[in-house]
């Protein structure tokens, strides 16, 4: 149980089921602020959050988490190459990622690239910025292997 919450840092996830900030970190209830969206795609929403957990708990540190064979990532090359567009709202999703991904490219250089454009973004927040001037804060782009179990920080 945690009676309160005192995240130290925010992770921006994927929604994937086998991506799972708390138990990928073994961390405790309350010690990460997570956002999870599929495609760790950075909705205004999502910046809301983040910029609440940084203003609110003086977070330190902001993971943006891509993960290999990310299914929003495959699904967006996928619907790039066609020329096809997903249902419903899902367009959203592939709408954000689109941009960042190369038809024909490979998914794992891609997961990495939609990864680093989100923490790109998430900078360009001025709460955000203020805390990385004031150096109470980093960003960073980072990449979960299903098959190892590793987490790798991206450049």
């Amino acid at each position: 149980m945690a009676p309160r919450q005192q995240p130290f840092a925010v992770v921006l996830a994927c929604a994937d089921s086998r991506v799972a900030p708390e138990l990928i970190f073994d961390q405790h209830l309350g010690d990460l602020f997570v956002c999870r969206v599929a495609g760790n795609v950075v909705t205004p929403e999502v910046l809301g959050s983040i910029e609440y957990a940084v203003a609110n708990f003086g977070c330190s540190l902001v993971v943006v988490l891509g993960h290999q064979r990310c299914g929003a990532v495959t699904d967006t090359i996928e619907l790039v190459e066609r020329g096809g567009e997903a249902p419903g709202h899902v367009q959203s999703i592939v709408d954000a990622i689109a941009p960042i991904v190369e038809p024909s490219g490979s998914v794992d250089e891609a997961v990495r690239a939609n990864a680093q454009a989100s923490a790109a973004a998430i900078r360009d927040s001025a709460i955000v910025r203020d805390a990385l001037e004031s150096a109470a804060l980093r960003v960073v782009a980072a990449e979960y292997e299903l098959d190892s179990g590793l987490v790798s920080l991206l450049p």
